[in-house]
């Protein structure tokens, strides 16, 4: 009877304290009507975050908006799902692994978009409309409509300059954080 007892008032304290954070991020992005949180998210730069009606979002998703992310009506983002909207300079950059700089790259899910639970979204993607990303997938680039998404086994898409890194590895050229 007692676990009984204990077991609502957590259910009613879970449900409280995640409307209080699904008002809070409604307050800071665009749009977002019948947003629908399954958990809590983190999000950063929400004030970059646009949402169309009635999106879901899955429990410890994380969305950085820092470039700009766009999600469109009826969409439904499952647990853990990772999406990024900018990049760190590591091509010429000054340290190691990156330096400071950073490149917004805007990130477009269309309508009605189904994305798996741990999926990561690279900086720059676009979703079009009606596509499904299975289970883990890291999707990038353009995905035309009604595409069904999976990750093949990783694959290496290029190098860096194996030069410059060497010489900023023999400077102790290292990315530090400002203090």
């Amino acid at each position: 009877m007692i676990g009984r007892l204990i077991r609502a008032i957590r259910s009613r304290i879970d449900r409280a304290t995640l409307e209080s954070h699904r008002q809070t991020i409604l307050r800071c992005i665009q749009g977002g009507e019948g947003l629908y949180l399954n958990g809590k998210i983190l999000l950063v730069h929400g004030q970059n975050l646009s949402l169309g009606k009635n999106v879901h979002i899955g429990h410890d998703s994380s969305l950085n908006c820092r470039g700009g992310i766009s999600i469109g009506d009826h969409t439904i983002l499952s647990g853990n799902v990772t999406i990024y909207s900018y990049d760190h300079g590591f091509k010429g950059a000054c340290r190691l692994p990156y330096d400071k700089s950073v490149t917004h790259k805007p990130v477009r899910i269309g309508q009605y978009v189904w994305i798996g639970m741990n999926v990561t979204i690279a900086p720059g993607t676009v979703i079009e409309d009606g596509v499904v990303v299975g289970i883990g997938a890291v999707v990038s680039g353009h995905i035309p409509a009604n595409a069904i998404v999976v990750s093949p086994k990783p694959r290496i898409v290029g190098y860096r300059d194996s030069e410059r890194t060497r010489e900023l590895y023999e400077q102790g050229m290292f990315y530090q954080r400002a203090a």
